[in-house]
């Protein structure tokens, strides 16, 4: 690997080839190095290995529910319109039963939560954008 303009976080020497593990964001010449900034990296390195962590956890469970819609066919119109009624037609705090959700298309009860609970990502994202845009002023 390279070390061409790595420069060390806490020294500032331009061949630092050692970076950290957990947020990958700063480099260091070597241990005594990262050791000597960790207390002013840490906060920064949680935050930012919190979110490496979140987005991997969301790839995945978005790899799964890809394989869950094709695997039972549920963006063909007819299976899309018979979710969307579903989602529609409960309540906001009932939710839409796991286990149901299972029987109306042949799948386990563990699939169908992994569906549901990706639905449940897509509304809160777009819940959380309508508020920002709403904020900013927009849809007014």
């Amino acid at each position: 690997m390279s070390t061409d303009n790595h420069q060390c976080a806490a020294c500032g020497a331009a061949s630092a080839s050692k970076r950290c593990v957990s947020c990958k964001s700063v480099w260091y010449c070597g241990r005594d190095c990262q050791v000597s900034d960790w207390k002013s990296h840490k906060a920064k390195c949680k935050a930012i290995a919190a979110d490496i962590a979140q987005a991997d956890s969301h790839e995945i469970h978005k790899k799964e529910f890809d394989k869950i819609r094709t695997k039972y066919g549920l963006s063909t119109p007819e299976n899309a319109e018979k979710i969307a009624n579903m989602l529609a037609d409960t309540g906001a705090n009932e939710g839409v039963s796991a286990p149901k959700f299972a029987e109306m298309f042949g799948m386990s009860t563990t699939e169908a939560v992994v569906f549901l609970e990706w639905i449940k990502v897509g509304i809160k994202f777009k819940e959380e954008t309508l508020d920002t845009a709403k904020k900013a002023g927009f849809g007014k």
